[in-house]
């Protein structure tokens, strides 16, 4: 039983050693809308244990770039800003909170503009994932983004 224990525990040490055991990028795509979101787990320990970080194409650019996000698997958010390149940006005068259920493949996008009060931008809307990075966040069309309530 020892041995077993000594063998368990080496193989979880080799697990969290290894990139790809703590990261997964999926490209997620909004069924009726042309954002584009790229999504990265990552075993980051802690009451958390996993994190998403990632991009979201939030004015649909489809450039390959994205607003930094940030939060736990399925509940991700930020405060868009444009351009997306780091402390160059305008801000989108907003926090938008994304919450994907992946058992339904059903998304919620709620925002705020004054962190007092809330509303929602999208809810129970379709989306899909594929495993890997996006190419150019998904370019969808002439479909509207998620940020314009409908």
């Amino acid at each position: 039983m020892k041995k077993f224990a000594i063998c368990c525990l080496a193989l979880v040490a080799v697990a969290v050693m290894v990139p790809s055991a703590q990261a997964g990028t999926k490209c997620i795509t909004f069924t009726n809308f042309c954002d584009g979101f790229q999504v990265t787990q990552i075993f980051v320990g802690g009451i958390e244990g996993q994190e998403w970080v990632g991009k979201w194409d939030w004015l649909c650019v489809h450039a390959g770039e994205g607003t930094l996000q940030a939060g736990a698997p399925n509940k991700i958010g930020t405060q868009p800003a444009y351009p997306y390149y780091p402390n160059v940006g305008t801000t989108g005068g907003f926090a938008a909170n994304f919450k994907f259920v992946p058992l339904t493949h059903l998304f919620d996008l709620y925002g705020t503009f004054d962190g007092a009060t809330t509303f929602a931008f999208q809810t129970n809307q379709p989306w899909t994932s594929a495993a890997g990075p996006c190419t150019n966040l998904h370019a969808q069309g002439n479909k509207p983004r998620t940020t314009v309530q409908q």
